[in-house]
């Protein structure tokens, strides 16, 4: 990473000092006498590098080398007040409000090898200057050169200006174009996410949807930094070039009406603790849904999952104080059948008082949720400890709710969770798996000394 080491954790016996970004997400895991393993969690898009681990005991001095390498897409940016105007430290700059980083080299290469060609020279994090060219042409080297990645070499940071290349991740989130009965402005645009209980998604989360989920939309809609950009996975006719990509339209005026993408990244659940059905206050609400690792769910994000396919026939707690249900299927039960599908409301309700279930949400993890390969089922406690065993913890009802929904956790066997509860996550709806659509299933809160599986969080795991 820039041709320099940085000191990430040093241990003498029991003493672990951690440094600079590192501090307090690396530790120290020793399985036997003689093993060292860096555990790293929440893990950054700059975190890309070779890791050098040197162990000194006595006069033997041993050391291994490990890459550490992110999945992600690279992706050229040019600011709106136009080409070569970042100095290297803008370039970091822009770079990061894209949600993304400086690319490195090898990435630069790998997104060479798998057709990049860009004819802009740009800043990457080693501090160099290059371009990569599949086609040669007279304005980008001349048609003599071979294909390949062009450099500039190191550049001063201060006084060089350049375009810069990004490198953004798998994306933690869903990106997707609003469906609005009108066009918009930039700033109606901002405001109809956000009333979609979302954000106006950015450069870096368009490029990853593109990459890793495969968004293919044949419509220009505005981004955060005032750019008009949209997907093509699929080439076609009145799409524009014949080949996969983003396509730009460049910085259009604000008051020009366009469609938008917005970036949503939280899962709403409903919940119900242990001792049953309408027993949470408010506040008892709050802590329910801190405890499993999420937060009381707002009526955007309510409304937004509903349109997504919750259907839940029980009231919830929102973090207005009102009181709401998702109905996507009416039903006698839950409003009546002559009522349109919708969220119901009981409007606000007393915060002490009245109890209700609640609606959590979770945003993406740092970490993995997983299923125990054990050996035999396992009561409540010795799940705990299994999963402590695994140098991980047992998972929390939001977490496993944020692994299906964005992670894609696929299982069908049911597991120990931290609160008690029995769950299992289905993206992939088969037979003997419950009911034909995906979702969390649920088998309540069975005694602690029967015997299941367990899933479990290691926060150090991607």
């Amino acid at each position: 990473m820039g041709g320099h080491e940085t000191d990430v954790l040093v241990a003498i016996g029991p003493r672990i000092h951690s440094f600079g970004d590192f501090r307090d997400r690396v530790h120290l895991r020793q399985d036997s006498p003689g093993d060292a393993s860096l555990v790293m969690t929440e893990l950054q898009l700059n975190d890309t590098g070779r890791y050098r681990c040197e162990v000194i005991d006595g006069l033997e001095d041993k050391s291994a080398t490990v890459d550490l390498e992110l999945r992600g897409v690279v992706f050229p940016y040019q600011p709106p007040h136009g080409r070569y105007n970042l100095t290297y430290h803008d370039a970091q700059q822009v770079c990061q409000e894209q949600d993304s980083t400086l690319a490195t080299f090898e990435q630069l290469f790998q997104a060479w090898e798998e057709g990049l060609d860009w004819c802009n020279a740009c800043w990457l994090a080693d501090g160099t200057v290059q371009y990569p060219i599949t086609k040669p042409r007279s304005p980008c080297g001349g048609l003599g050169l071979a294909p390949g990645v062009r450099s500039y070499g190191r550049r001063h940071r201060h006084l060089h200006r350049y375009d810069v290349f990004c490198f953004s991740s798998s994306l933690r989130g869903k990106v997707y174009y609003l469906q609005h009965p009108q066009k918009l402005n930039l700033t109606e645009a901002q405001q109809a996410c956000l009333n979609d209980g979302a954000q106006i998604a950015k450069v870096g989360q368009l490029y990853a949807a593109w990459k890793f989920m495969g968004l293919d939309r044949c419509d220009a809609g505005w981004l955060a930094d005032g750019s008009l950009r949209y997907p093509i996975t699929n080439p076609r006719r009145n799409c524009g070039p014949l080949e996969p990509g983003v396509r730009s339209f460049g910085f259009a005026p604000p008051h020009h009406k366009h469609g938008v993408y917005c970036y949503s990244a939280v899962v709403v659940f409903p919940y119900q603790p242990p001792h049953g059905r309408y027993s949470l206050t408010y506040h008892d609400a709050q802590q329910v849904c801190q405890e499993q690792d999420s937060t009381l769910a707002t009526f955007e994000q309510l409304f937004q999952a509903w349109k997504e396919g919750l259907n839940w026939c029980n009231a919830g707690w929102l973090a207005d104080g009102t009181v709401q249900y998702p109905i996507t299927k009416p039903r006698r039960p839950c409003g009546g059948l002559g009522l349109a599908p919708g969220v119901r409301s009981y409007g606000s309700r007393h915060r002490h008082l009245h109890r209700y279930d609640v609606f959590c949400s979770s945003s993406p993890l740092r970490g993995k949720v997983y299923y125990l390969q054990h050996p035999q089922k396992l009561n409540l406690t010795e799940a705990q400890q299994a999963c402590f065993n695994n140098g991980a913890q047992i998972a929390k009802v939001g977490q496993l709710y944020v692994a299906w929904r964005f992670m894609g956790l696929n299982r069908c066997d049911a597991g120990w969770l931290a609160d008690g509860s029995l769950r299992y996550p289905v993206t992939n709806p088969s037979r003997n798996c419950g009911p034909l659509e995906p979702g969390v299933r649920s088998f309540g809160f069975p005694p602690p000394y029967q015997k299941h599986g367990v899933y479990c969080y290691s926060a150090g795991m991607q």
